[in-house]
C-alpha cells in the first residue's frame, strides 16, 4: 500500500483539484475532513474511498509508459522520488514529455475518471450550504461596517480622519483573520497571502512564544480588542469629537507595537507573518493619519479638564467590556475545535474496516436463510447482507428504511438488505399483524426487487393501512400465514427487544456503530468479503 509524504500540498489539497478541475464541486473542509479521517491515510486507498464516497466512476490500475495515450485526462499520476512519495496532477498526456522528473520517477500507478463521471456526495452539498452561508453572513458583516463606516465619514472634516476610519475597518478584519487563524480556522486565501511572505511562516510566527499572550490574551485578542473598541469610537466621533482626539492619541502608542512586532519576527524569530505585518501597516498607516490630524488640528486651543479625560476612560472601559464578551466566545470556539478533533479521530476508529470486524465477531449470530419470496432487496449476488428486524408501525423504522434506501442507492451492488418484521400471526386484530399480512401477500406477486422495494418505501413513509391500500391493494387470496410464523419465529430466536436491529451478515450490528458507519465501511467490506468471507 502506498503511503503519500507529499512535498507541496497534502494529499487532500491535491486529490480536491484533481475533482474541481474534472468540474466537480468539492468542499474544501469536507474532502480534508473525509479524506485525512481515513483509517489509511495518507495511502492511496483515502483516495479511492473518497471516490467512492462520491459514487464516481474510475480506473485505479498500475500500467507503463506505452498506456499514456489510453488514459483519461486529467489524472492522478503517483510518483516515488528517492525520499519520498507525492501524487501529482497530470492535465494532459503531452505532459509526460515535458515533466521529464515526474515520468522518471512514475511508480506506474495512476487513477484517473471514467468518461462523463461525476463526483457527488449528499454530505458535500450540507457542507456546501453552510459554507455558503458563512461567506453570505461575512459579506453582510463587511457591509454593514462599510456603510457605517461611510455615514460617519460623510459628517469628518479632513481626510486624514477618513483615512484614519477606514485603516480602523481594515485593521479590524485583519484583526480577526489573525485570531481565527490563532485558533486554527485558515482558508485557501489565507494560506495563499501568508505563503506569498513566507512559506509557514504565519503559523510559526502564531505558535512562538511571543505569541503567547499575557494571562491567556494572545495578540490576537488584544487586536481585535483595540481595533474592534477604536473602530466603535470612530463611528461615534462624527457625534462627540472628543472620541477622535482620544483614539487619535492612543495611535500613537502602535509606534511600539509595529516597531515590537518588526523586531521579534526579524530578529527574534526570523519568520515573516503576513497577517501580523498587515496589523503593522494599519498601525504604521495610523500613526501617519494620526500626526497629520494633529497638524490640521494644531490651532485648536483644548483646555484639560475632567471632561477631556472622560473618552479615555470610556475607551478603557470598553476593551475590557469587549474582552468579557470575547472570552467566552473564544472558549466556546476552542472547546467546538476540541470537539472536532475529537469526531475526526472517533471517525477515523469508526471507518476502520478491521476494528469493526473485532468488535462485529464478539455479536450475536442469527440465521441467515433467506426463504422463498422472501422480503430481500438489492442485489441478490451482493456480498455484504444486511438484516433489518422493524415494526411496521415504527417511527426510528421508517427513519432506517430511508437511510437502507439511501444505502442501497449508492451500494447497489455491494450490499441486499433483509427484511424480518414483527407481527402475531396468533392475533389477526393486531394492527401489526394486518399490515405485515397485506405486506407480504402484495410482495409475493411483485415483478421485481424494485417494485418490492417501492412498496416498502410507500408503506414507511405512510405508516397507514388505508392510505398504502389504495396504491398496493392487498390481495387477500394469498396465503402467507405460514411466513407469518417464519417472522414470528426468527424475531423470537434472535431475542429481538427493540426495533429497528441491524444485522450484518449474520451478526448484530456494534453498539457503537450506525446505518452511516456502515455506509462509509461498505467499500472495505466488501474487498474483504470478496477475498475472504467473514466468520
Amino acid at each position: 500500500m502506498a503511503r503519500i509524504k507529499q512535498p507541496v500540498a497534502e494529499l487532500w489539497q491535491t486529490t480536491r483539484n484533481w475533482l474541481l478541475l474534472l468540474g466537480n464541486k468539492v468542499n474544501t473542509k469536507f474532502c480534508r475532513e473525509e479524506i485525512t479521517t481515513h483509517p489509511d491515510y495518507p495511502a492511496i486507498t483515502s483516495i479511492i474511498d473518497f471516490l467512492e464516497s462520491g459514487r464516481m466512476q474510475y480506473q485505479a490500475v498500475q500500467a507503463d509508459a506505452s498506456y499514456i495515450h489510453e488514459f483519461n485526462y486529467p489524472l492522478l499520476a503517483h510518483i516515488r522520488q528517492p525520499g519520498h512519495e507525492y501524487i501529482h496532477i497530470i492535465s494532459n498526456a503531452t505532459e509526460w514529455d515535458k515533466q521529464k522528473e515526474i515520468t522518471k520517477y512514475w511508480s506506474g500507478i495512476v487513477i484517473f475518471p471514467e468518461q462523463n463521471s461525476h463526483w457527488e456526495n449528499e454530505q458535500n452539498f450540507v457542507y456546501q450550504k453552510v459554507s455558503l452561508k458563512n461567506k453570505i453572513f461575512t459579506i453582510v458583516l463587511i457591509a454593514i461596517g462599510v456603510a457605517l463606516l461611510v455615514l460617519s465619514g460623510i459628517e469628518q472634516t479632513n481626510s486624514s480622519s477618513i483615512i484614519f476610519g477606514i485603516s480602523s475597518l481594515l485593521g479590524l478584519i485583519i484583526s480577526i483573520v489573525l485570531l481565527g487563524t490563532e485558533l486554527g480556522y485558515q482558508n485557501q486565501v489565507v494560506k495563499q497571502v501568508c505563503g506569498a511572505v513566507s512559506n509557514g511562516g504565519c503559523e510559526k510566527v502564531l505558535k512562538s512564544k511571543y505569541a503567547k499572550g499575557v494571562l491567556g490574551v494572545s495578540p490576537g485578542d488584544i487586536s481585535v480588542l483595540y481595533f474592534g473598541t477604536q473602530f466603535i469610537f470612530y463611528l461615534l466621533s462624527a457625534y462627540f469629537q472628543n472620541f477622535l482626539f482620544c483614539i487619535v492619541l492612543f495611535a500613537f502608542a502602535g509606534i511600539i507595537v509595529a516597531a515590537w512586532s518588526i523586531y521579534t519576527q526579524a530578529v527574534k524569530l526570523k519568520q515573516w507573518c503576513a497577517l501580523c505585518l498587515g496589523i503593522v501597516a494599519v498601525l504604521v498607516l495610523q500613526i501617519i493619519s494620526a500626526f497629520y490630524f494633529i497638524f490640521v488640528n494644531s490651532n485648536l486651543q483644548i483646555r484639560p479638564s475632567f471632561l477631556t479625560f472622560i473618552p479615555f476612560v470610556i475607551f478603557i472601559v470598553s476593551l475590557f467590556f469587549l474582552y468579557f464578551i470575547l472570552s467566552p466566545i473564544k472558549k466556546l470556539i476552542k472547546t467546538d475545535d476540541s470537539n472536532r478533533q475529537k469526531l475526526a479521530e472517533l471517525k477515523k476508529w469508526k471507518t476502520d474496516a478491521g476494528l469493526f470486524i473485532n468488535l462485529w465477531k464478539q455479536e450475536q449470530q442469527v440465521d441467515t436463510a433467506i426463504w422463498e419470496n422472501d422480503l430481500l432487496l438489492g442485489n441478490p449476488d451482493a456480498a455484504i447482507l444486511i438484516i433489518v428486524a422493524c415494526n411496521p408501525y415504527c417511527g426510528p423504522c421508517a427513519k432506517a428504511h430511508k437511510e437502507l434506501d439511501q444505502l442501497l442507492r449508492h451500494s447497489a451492488n455491494k450490499i441486499k438488505v433483509l427484511i424480518r418484521f414483527l407481527c402475531n400471526p396468533y392475533n389477526e386484530t393486531d394492527n401489526r399483524t394486518i399490515a405485515v399480512k397485506a405486506i407480504l401477500q402484495k410482495a409475493s406477486q411483485a415483478n421485481s426487487t424494485t417494485d418490492l422495494q417501492q412498496l416498502l418505501t410507500d408503506w414507511f413513509e405512510l405508516m397507514d393501512f388505508e392510505k398504502w391500500s389504495m396504491k398496493w391493494p392487498s390481495i387477500p387470496d394469498v396465503d402467507i400465514m405460514s411466513r407469518l410464523h417464519q417472522h414470528k419465529e426468527w424475531v423470537t430466536q434472535s431475542s429481538i427487544q427493540f426495533t429497528p436491529t441491524f444485522f450484518i451478515e449474520g451478526r448484530k450490528l456494534p453498539g457503537r456503530y450506525n446505518l452511516k458507519d456502515i455506509e462509509v465501511l461498505v467499500p472495505q467490506l466488501s474487498e474483504l468479503l470478496t477475498s475472504e468471507p467473514l466468520k
